[in-house]
């Protein structure tokens, strides 16, 4: 695996933690405090997701 293809998982695994964060929220969550929670976790996700979607544009940029 190289920088590349470990980026490309890494954001796979943010998006879909992202995404069980949000239907964990929006279906079992049982009161709002933990819904909020959930949905604070999800879009902590969504951040770390933007940040190596950046990093491997960037990668792309120069070729790598």
């Amino acid at each position: 695996m190289n920088v590349r293809e470990a980026l490309e998982k890494a954001i796979e695994f943010e998006a879909q933690a992202r995404d069980r964060y949000l239907d964990m929220a929006a279906k079992v969550a049982e009161d709002g405090e933990t819904r909020l929670l959930l949905e604070q976790i999800a879009r902590e996700e969504d951040s770390h997701l933007k940040r190596l979607t950046e990093r491997l544009k960037a990668l792309k940029l120069m070729d790598i």
